[in-house]
């Protein structure tokens, strides 16, 4: 079926200005058998094609169609491509230097891949670069997009078979490649990442995705839509339940609209994937905290019925281990050493003014940590519990004892310092029948 090895497709409306740089960065890719669709999607004037010469093994056609929006323009694209490989670039976007030559060397033939590659987001003259890290592909794009489309190199089967790019009311001319690629993972297909940047993505002024509340609609209508498909059984990877609720959550938070998913979540107990005891600990602490400190009955009824799955989540006994700490980022502050949620966390600190009795269970960097944000507020802890205390041993100037020295009228707070032993210092609390002392701030 296909006589060429990638088709890459450009769209373009009204930006003929754009399109030379769009060409030239294809022709750099080094790809034999290439194919590039420029897809004029009903501009005035028409569009038409800049003298940029030619390049041996490359073959350029123009399309023209009535205008109908970028996933339409796609969508032809897709039906008239005859690569293997499919790569999408909008015509004020470009490709770096070798970008397609690596992205097609990265993908496994045995494998239903795709590939995503590093890209500069540049506005002017500011720019910034990422590479999307994430463990598995259908469980990062439960909770947003990764990367710009065009950082994307697809299968063209994959792509025919989940019928391209969606034209109806879902996506409303927003977010369409969201949910292009959320629907691609759905049917099976895996990632694999170059950790280099490959693409570039001018930001021009007043693009879609500045506005915030028209994405989080779209957002929300995308992920129900895709959850709707996983409850028909209509996917071929069925995600955890934990990562679904993570998903959920995170939107609901960020728009603020707890209504929306209400008629959904009972629904998603016909999900029966299991989990490690930890990651279902940590979500029930973080709900019961956002159910504390709820502000409407929308947004109770919400975090109750989370809090609702969260208990029917199976434990793994396999899943022992802590997820993996190497995610670390250049860019990240460098006092970061925690991931807190924002509302737990004033919490803690509001509770910890009032507190007669705080404690620090554990001692090193999470404890150095929380001892400095306790002191910006003036606060000093009773000491610290470390359960290897010996005899008059003290840390940061604090006595330090093990929790059978302490006498339990003097123990009103708990704050867990310890990522690795978060969730065995949990379970002696509650062997003590001290679990309600404990302040919890984590997130999964």
């Amino acid at each position: 079926m296909y006589n060429t090895n990638l088709s890459i497709i450009i769209t373009v409306f009204n930006q003929q200005h754009f399109l030379e740089r769009a060409l030239r960065s294809c022709f750099n890719q080094q790809v034999e058998r290439l194919e590039i669709l420029v897809i004029d999607d009903g501009s005035e004037p028409e569009v038409f094609l800049p003298n940029v010469g030619c390049v041996d093994g490359v073959n350029v056609r123009l399309l023209r169609k009535l205008n109908g929006g970028v996933a339409s323009a796609r969508n032809l694209g897709i039906w008239e491509a005859k690569g293997t490989f499919i790569k999408f670039l909008d015509c004020d976007d470009e490709l770096l230097p070798g970008c397609c030559s690596a992205q097609l060397a990265s993908i496994r033939s045995e494998l239903p891949e795709l590939s995503i590659i590093g890209y500069r987001v540049q506005q002017g003259v500011k720019w910034v670069e990422g590479v999307p890290k994430f463990d598995w592909l259908i469980s990062a794009l439960l909770q947003g997009n990764l990367a710009p489309l065009h950082a994307f190199l697809y299968r063209s089967e994959d792509v025919r078979a989940i019928g391209g790019f969606d034209q109806t009311e879902r996506t409303l001319e927003t977010m369409e490649d969201y949910d292009f690629n959320l629907r691609i993972a759905l049917h099976g297909v895996i990632a694999t990442t170059i950790h280099r940047t490959g693409v570039v993505y001018h930001k021009q002024p007043g693009s879609r995705s500045a506005d915030t509340q028209k994405l989080h609609q779209a957002s929300i209508r995308i992920i129900d839509y895709a959850l709707e498909e996983i409850l028909q059984g209509r996917v071929k990877h069925e995600p955890c339940l934990l990562d679904v609720l993570h998903g959920v959550i995170l939107l609901a938070v960020q728009s603020q609209d707890y209504r929306s998913f209400l008629h959904l979540l009972p629904r998603l107990k016909s999900i029966k994937t299991s989990s490690s005891l930890l990651l279902i600990n940590k979500l029930q602490w973080q709900v019961q905290g956002r159910l504390a400190l709820a502000k409407s009955a929308e947004e109770s009824v919400f975090w109750q019925q989370v809090a609702e799955l969260a208990q029917q989540s199976e434990l793994d006994s396999g899943q022992l281990l802590n997820p993996p700490s190497y995610s670390l980022r250049a860019s990240a502050p460098l006092l970061a050493v925690h991931y807190f949620d924002g509302i737990l966390l004033g919490r803690v600190l509001a509770k910890s003014m009032q507190s007669k009795g705080l404690w620090l269970w554990g001692t090193g960097v999470w404890a150095d940590y929380w001892l400095m944000m306790l002191g910006s507020f003036e606060i000093t802890p009773k000491g610290f519990i470390d359960s290897a205390a010996t005899t008059n041993m003290s840390y940061k100037n604090l006595a330090c004892y093990r929790l059978d020295q302490i006498p339990p009228e003097q123990i009103e707070h708990v704050i867990i310092c310890s990522r690795d032993g978060y969730q065995t210092i949990w379970e002696v609390m509650v062997e003590r029948n001290m679990a309600d002392k404990v302040l919890h701030y984590v997130t999964l």
